[in-house]
């Protein structure tokens, strides 16, 4: 059953309760000439002339986006100032699903139900910042029945409230998001969460080096060169919390850069982005790639910043302290479980005087 049509004049998306008899309609998938039915039992719809010359199923994905994408009109209709429907962009050639403005502001929405390559969502976004239109891509419920992988979340993640964030529409929950965190060796989360697995973390570097796997043979060798070794690594180096998502390789092998740069000097956040930030990252189609890269290290500078790791003077950061490194797995071990040893005891003291 059709429920939308397009007017054949005037172009605009029309639902089958708003449309009058008298005017033409015609179908958004073949665009042949629709008749607008309404009546006492059936709820009001659309049914084509000549069906055989429709070559869209409009009960498939085509139905599924032009009635989101009306419900989104009605939704911001609600909540903005002005909202227009597949407004035409004469000066990129583009046609965005709606555009909706608040006070002067103008943003562009995408809804997307359909697969789409990385290459058609760049070019649509450099059309974008062409005209200087902040762009929100929404993501329909065909995006919704299957764990997306993290090359589709890269595709369509935005930078929103300094948090990497993918968006979707369906008609139970309308526009919901889910942050895209991550922890080493534990997957990805959708909040920012504490990390309670840096054993599982060291244990899985360890089997990676007995394994001798590729991926870690770039890092392992530079640490060589410092007469050091990867089971080694400051657990300054394992985060505390989990960081945003996009990188290809562990947090550790960026957090391990970081570091090492900054028992040398104090460093700028430039400076860190300049020499530490690895390129193994994610395609992105939304935003670039520099700005997720500037959003992970604010995340893993402030987070250190919060456990006094790290120091900020002068707009400068340096180590709070010499930070350890390891020479064995047992030698690490035994460091983490007496610092636990240490804090559980702390912490049981400070229970016992409450």
């Amino acid at each position: 059953m059709m429920l939308i049509a397009r007017h054949a004049h005037t172009k605009e998306y029309m639902d089958a309760n708003l449309a009058r008899l008298n005017d033409e309609y015609v179908c958004p998938g073949c665009g042949e000439l629709v008749c607008l039915k309404k009546g006492k039992i059936k709820i009001a719809h659309y049914a084509h002339k000549i069906l055989a010359n429709c070559d869209a199923s409009s009960e498939g994905e085509l139905a599924l986006h032009l009635q989101g994408k009306l419900a989104l009109f009605q939704y911001f209709s609600k909540k903005y100032d002005e909202v227009k429907l597949e407004h035409w962009l004469s000066e990129i050639q583009q046609r965005p699903d709606l555009m909706i403005r608040r006070g002067d502001k103008w943003t562009a929405i995408e809804f997307q139900c359909a697969p789409i390559t990385l290459d058609q969502v760049r070019k649509r976004m450099a059309g974008y910042r062409k005209l200087h239109l902040q762009t929100l891509w929404i993501l329909g419920e065909t995006y919704q029945k299957k764990r997306l992988l993290a090359t589709t979340m890269a595709k369509f993640a935005v930078i929103h409230n300094f948090e990497l964030k993918i968006f979707f529409w369906n008609y139970k929950h309308n526009i919901y998001y889910q942050g895209w965190w991550q922890i080493d060796n534990g997957g990805l989360v959708t909040r920012k969460t504490r990390v309670n697995n840096q054993l599982q973390q060291l244990l899985k570097i360890q089997q990676s080096v007995i394994l001798a796997k590729p991926k870690i043979r770039e890092i392992q060798e530079y640490l060589y060169k410092q007469n050091r070794n990867i089971v080694g690594i400051p657990w300054i180096c394992h985060a505390q919390y989990s960081l945003p998502g996009g990188l290809k390789i562990p947090h550790w092998q960026v957090a391990v850069r970081i570091i090492m740069v900054l028992e040398n000097k104090s460093v700028s956040m430039d400076e860190m982005l300049q020499r530490c930030i690895v390129q193994d990252w994610q395609q992105f189609g939304c935003v670039m790639v520099r700005d997720v890269q500037k959003l992970w290290l604010y995340h893993f500078l402030n987070d250190a910043l919060k456990a006094n790791q790290i120091e900020y003077t002068n707009g400068k950061f340096k180590l709070a302290n010499l930070v350890k490194w390891f020479d064995t797995y047992q030698d690490k071990l035994e460091a983490f479980r007496e610092a636990y040893f240490i804090d559980s005891h702390i912490l049981s003291r400070r229970k016992l005087s409450n």
